[in-house]
């Protein structure tokens, strides 16, 4: 007994197959943020150079996040150019989340408290080293002004 299956049952078996591949493949990219709290149950423990170290700890995070960003905003691009161009579902695979965007404002408002509980409690105020970095950022988050 033989089987005879169509070029029209193939092409449509592969389609599907494609079709799921990308589902999946699409599932996966990108990730969800992982935002800090901008205040912690043990904040009024902190002594003055702990106030500090939190400063510059949130401050080295920072950084580390915009190395990672770059590196997305990169492979965006690439997928971007290399869907439009040449393969069109690696469109899929470019990550609109910018889930770095959402970890560093919630790091920026958490030196604001630091430096809320820092003016409180008489301590010098910590001062930011990345003041360029955020005057670049297109859209603030919203904070009262501290003076």
């Amino acid at each position: 007994m033989k089987f005879f299956i169509s070029r029209e049952t193939i092409s449509r078996g592969l389609s599907i197959v494609v079709l799921c591949g990308i589902v999946a493949v699409s599932a996966c990219a990108g990730r969800e943020p992982h935002p800090i709290a901008a205040t912690n149950a043990t904040d009024s423990q902190f002594d003055c150079a702990g106030l500090s170290r939190e400063f510059a700890a949130n401050e080295r995070s920072v950084i580390a996040i915009n190395k990672e960003k770059s590196g997305a905003d990169a492979k965006n691009i690439a997928f971007g150019v290399t869907g439009v161009i040449l393969f069109w579902p690696a469109l899929f695979l470019m990550d609109p989340k910018s889930p770095e965007r959402v970890e560093i404002d919630a790091l920026r408002n958490r030196n604001l408290v630091v430096t809320d509980i820092a003016r409180t409690k008489g301590c010098s105020l910590p001062k930011s080293q990345l003041d360029e970095y955020y005057k670049r950022l297109k859209s603030a988050p919203v904070s009262k002004s501290r003076n």
